[in-house]
């Protein structure tokens, strides 16, 4: 494994450093030109809309061209992107503008996955998704932790950051070898098998949990948004810095790595539900904390809880996605679009929660869908399964 190859997971890191700035810096720089809180819901919903519909468009895309072209072209839009929304002197401009977030996002990351998913480097499935999880997550963690006090220096300076950002991940992709395709059609036997696991597993229940899966997906990131887009207004509402929203956003991200991590080690948890089961109910009692608690800590412990939820959840959509399927794309693809499609309707409905009802309301909101989406999950397990598999 050569460093140059290695480099694949660096436009992870580097675009979700990005991300977390950028989800930072548009809020705060959106309630400067006198944006409310549904407002600002809105317009992250709008940018939402976008990524889920281009995430299929691009996603099926990839399976047709080279893996690392739409990857490059994102960053590069994305970069320029972000060089012109500070420029932005009216609220109308910048509800135009960031929006197309959007829309470069939907054509890196179902792209970025599938060539991952793909790769012949000798690692196993099961770590090649770890390492791209441990990498997007580090740049989240990176992105809030430093997005916050770049914040209190200059309102607009997180977009320049992630400006530079995105040109380095261009030149990273460029740097690659090509995609290095191994023109994954799969065969009867890996589809049967599954391309790394070595042992049978049944086709039908594979389905079944990459299934399960993207529902478990849809209401987590059904919660997130709430977190990532209305939760530094009731910091700013409470006059407290940006960067206390920064630190507080980084123990999510924080659990979430840690879960990544331990999920990497081990195939134990592969087709069993009970583990999504549990992370979901702990996710459900964080955000009773952040609801019912009135200090830092308390925030920052719900949070912590709410990132072990959400790492249980992406990791296992992804590697169901990735694992034996002939169009990667297309399953990745629904992967991103399905967890942005919760975190579209999280933003909605907790703008105008915080707007309408009040800036608390919506972690209660929260709570209750994880355990709605509990049943959705049973009933699609129950679908032509016998009992032993719902308690294994």
């Amino acid at each position: 494994m050569s460093l140059r190859e290695d480099l694949i997971y660096a436009p992870a890191l580097l675009m979700d450093m990005s991300a977390g700035s950028v989800t930072l810096g548009v809020t705060f720089f959106a309630s400067r030109l006198g944006a409310s809180p549904l407002v600002i819901g809105a317009m992250a919903s709008a940018n939402t809309v976008l990524y889920v519909v281009f995430c299929q468009v691009f996603g099926k895309l990839s399976d047709r061209v080279e893996r690392k072209r739409l990857p490059q072209i994102a960053c590069l839009s994305l970069a320029v992107l972000y060089a012109i929304i500070p420029f932005c002197r009216q609220l109308y401009q910048l509800v135009v503008l960031f929006p197309l977030n959007g829309i470069g996002l939907a054509a890196l990351w179902p792209a970025l996955e599938a060539w991952i998913g793909e790769r012949g480097d000798g690692r196993s499935l099961l770590k090649r998704v770890r390492m791209f999880n441990l990498s997007w997550t580090a740049g989240l963690m990176i992105g809030y932790f430093s997005g916050g006090y770049i914040c209190d220096l200059n309102v607009v300076a997180p977009f320049y950051f992630s400006c530079a950002l995105a040109l380095c991940a261009s030149a990273a992709i460029t740097a690659q070898p090509g995609s290095a395709r191994r023109a994954f059609r799969a065969s009867a036997d890996e589809l049967v098998h599954g391309p790394d696991t070595g042992s049978a597993v049944n086709r039908q229940l594979t389905i079944r949990y990459l299934y399960v899966s993207w529902a478990s997906i849809f209401f987590g990131w059904l919660t997130l948004g709430v977190l990532r887009y209305i939760f530094p207004k009731f910091i700013e509402q409470l006059g407290m810095a940006p960067s206390v929203a920064g630190v507080i956003m980084l123990c999510q991200v924080s659990a979430q790595f840690l879960m990544f991590f331990i999920l990497g080690t081990t195939e134990r948890w592969h087709y069993k539900f009970k583990y999504l089961l549990v992370f979901q109910i702990l996710g459900s009692l964080g955000f009773l904390f952040i609801f019912l608690g009135e200090s830092r800590i308390i925030w920052a412990f719900g949070f912590m809880i709410i990132g072990l939820n959400s790492g249980m959840a992406y990791f296992s959509s992804m590697y169901y996605s990735l694992s034996g399927h002939a169009d990667l794309g297309g399953k990745s693809g629904w992967h991103e679009s399905i967890l942005h499609s919760g975190a579209l309707m999280s933003t909605l409905a907790g703008g105008a929660l915080a707007n309408y009802v009040s800036l608390k309301s919506p972690y209660l909101f929260c709570a209750a869908a994880l355990i709605v989406g509990l049943p959705v999950q049973f009933y699609i397990l129950r679908r032509n399964a016998g009992k032993k598999e719902l308690v294994t």
